[in-house]
């Protein structure tokens, strides 16, 4: 079986981070729809609305944050939501 490929995500909050580790996918609420963000995704900035942010872990579970707003970056196969 092929070795999984991962993106580094990073979810922080003003006051600290939430959760900081390689992932599969992260779901993201976009402004102008809900977007899915796999390894090695181009470079993006992007506002993200109300709603949830799902994190798909390399074990098979997932995560979910509801948030009111944040911004998507996406550099170098690392996510960064900041919210």
């Amino acid at each position: 079986m092929a070795e999984q490929k991962l993106l580094h995500l990073t979810l922080s909050r003003v006051d600290g981070p939430v959760f900081d580790g390689d992932v599969i996918a992260v779901s993201v609420p976009g402004v102008e729809g809900a977007m899915q963000i796999l390894a090695h995704h181009s470079a993006l900035i992007s506002p993200l609305k109300k709603g949830t942010v799902t994190i798909h872990k390399e074990d098979g579970k997932e995560e979910s944050h509801l948030i009111e707003f944040g911004t998507l970056e996406i550099s170098h196969n690392h996510a960064t939501v900041l919210i």
